[in-house]
């Protein structure tokens, strides 16, 4: 059997960390938390969110409520936003070679249907939409559930250090991207099955799983 190929979408798909920066910076700015400058992304990005929260003067108890504000300010842009580089081509032909793709997203359901007509990707086989964009493990566990797909039939593509967690919690083999807002560094602390720096290389790695 070929591969599902479970895809975390912000951040993966398409790339929303600036996005999400400039909305945590409304927040911060009305809040009295440390705004984020382009110059402190590169350091940021290997901290854990714990460690992030407290370079941030943001209370980390604090951190649920203020990631979901971040993604209800965020859903107005993501329909005019575009896939990483080289992602669109990687999708089309996983699908030419017989896999399945799905994604998981805490996202509103009409903003990503609007974000994949609009980039010509609404192609996925699979699909699990959550309200929480902390519950990733659940989320996984929930799509094997609905779509009665096996752990070893799953393959989990996501950009964040909590993204290898929870796939390796549900048993998956995990992909860890390098454009997202996790650092190299702090992704190969997940110990994930491979790290990879442009979508193309998914397609390598399932050639030599198959």
């Amino acid at each position: 059997m070929k591969k599902v190929i479970l895809f975390n979408f912000n951040g993966t798909i398409t790339n929303t960390k600036f996005l999400a920066i400039d909305m945590y910076n409304e927040i911060a700015e009305k809040q009295g938390y440390k705004k984020i400058s382009e110059e402190d992304i590169p350091y940021l990005s290997t901290l854990s969110i714990r460690n992030r929260c407290k370079v941030l003067n943001l209370p980390l108890y604090k951190m649920p409520l203020v990631g979901i504000a971040i993604k209800r300010r965020s859903q107005q842009y993501i329909p005019n936003l575009k896939p990483v580089s080289g992602m669109k081509e990687t999708l089309r032909l996983l699908k030419q070679e017989g896999y399945k793709i799905g994604f998981t997203t805490s996202n509103n359901q009409d903003v990503i249907n609007e974000f994949l007509i609009h980039n010509s990707i609404d192609i996925f086989d699979y699909h699990h939409f959550s309200f929480s964009p902390f519950s990733k493990s659940k989320d996984i566990s929930s799509f094997l559930k609905k779509y009665n797909v096996k752990k070893e039939d799953v393959v989990y593509v996501g950009d964040e250090l909590r993204d290898i967690k929870a796939a390796k919690k549900n048993g998956l083999f995990s992909i860890a991207v390098s454009w997202g807002f996790d650092s190299v560094e702090l992704l190969n602390t997940g110990h994930a099955d491979k790290v990879i720096t442009q979508p193309k290389e998914i397609v390598d790695i399932l050639s030599r799983l198959s």
